[in-house]
């Protein structure tokens, strides 16, 4: 039987790390030889959206973003930011996104349910954290000097989803797929 690499490691990627294993496929008997690695997904890929700002937005104007279990926040914009209470500052694109992204993160806003990428000009990049259709959510902009992408890419898929060239994996072999010894650590016994 031909010998079969497990590559089960922790990755820095949250994308890649949410509900994935990555595993080797088979190689020849007794060989180094590292071959294409297959990553599997229980749940498909998370959903991501962009809000960009392009200047100030005006006093009292929202924003409502839904995340994927349906629960939906409403942002407003204003003279000064009170993140407690959702309310960004609107002066300029940069402070406003900054300021937008601070009140999402917040315990009253969604809280961890979308992680929120500032690019300091303006842009925020929005990822849902729990991957599936159901984070192919609508956001409703009414901001001035704003535009919006909706959430999509959000797939439910499972099984294989792709296969990568992987170099450089610290490798474990078994001559047995049901041999405990060889899971993601070292060998014992």
């Amino acid at each position: 039987m031909a010998d079969v690499t497990t590559n089960v490691r922790p990755t820095a990627d949250a994308a890649s790390r949410n509900g994935s294993i990555v595993v080797g496929a088979p190689k020849g008997a007794k060989t180094d030889a590292i071959g294409t690695n297959y990553r599997i997904r229980a749940g498909g890929e998370a959903a991501t959206a962009t809000i960009t700002f392009t200047g100030a937005a005006t006093a009292d104007e929202t924003i409502v973003i839904i995340d994927a279990d349906g629960v939906s926040k409403t942002y407003t914009a204003k003279n000064s930011t009170t993140v407690a209470s959702l309310q960004f500052i609107k002066t300029d694109k940069d402070a406003a996104a900054t300021a937008l992204k601070s009140c999402i993160e917040h315990a009253n806003g969604h809280n961890g349910s979308i992680a929120v990428a500032d690019d300091g000009a303006g842009v925020l990049t929005l990822t849902q954290m729990k991957p599936g259709t159901r984070g192919n959510t609508t956001i409703t902009e009414g901001l001035s000097n704003c535009t919006k992408t909706d959430f999509s890419g959000g797939t439910s898929e499972s099984g294989v989803n792709d296969a990568r060239l992987v170099a450089g994996l610290e490798t474990k072999y078994t001559d047995r797929f049901d041999d405990p010894r060889y899971y993601s650590g070292d060998a014992v016994g």
